[in-house]
């Protein structure tokens, strides 16, 4: 996912919450200090499999941290086509599981 303000305040919003330094942060998932601190300044963009991983540490789901209904319809259209090329990699069971939270945050 392309690089979005709004997130990335709120991903270091989350990592102060839980009182974690950029690099406990980076060492939980698995990548390197840089990595988070260019994510949280809004200098690179963020996969979703990233994003799921924050959302799992910090208890939260995608909506808590997506700003999708301020915006635009390309940026909207990328998430869209990422999360179907992510789709096709699932077994079905994950499908199914996908699906159930797609629903929930329909509500």
């Amino acid at each position: 996912m392309s690089a979005n303000p709004v997130l990335s305040g709120k991903i270091k919003h989350y990592r102060k919450i839980f009182g974690m330094t950029q690099e406990e942060f980076a060492s939980e998932l698995g990548v390197e200090p840089l990595h988070i601190s260019n994510i949280e300044r809004g200098k690179k963009g963020i996969s979703l499999d990233m994003l799921l991983l924050i959302c799992k540490r910090f208890d939260v789901s995608m909506a808590d941290l997506m700003p999708i209904e301020n915006e635009g319809a390309e940026l909207k259209a990328k998430w869209i086509a990422e999360i179907l090329a992510t789709l096709k990699e699932l077994e079905p069971s994950q499908v199914g599981m996908v699906k159930t939270m797609v629903c929930a945050l329909r509500g």
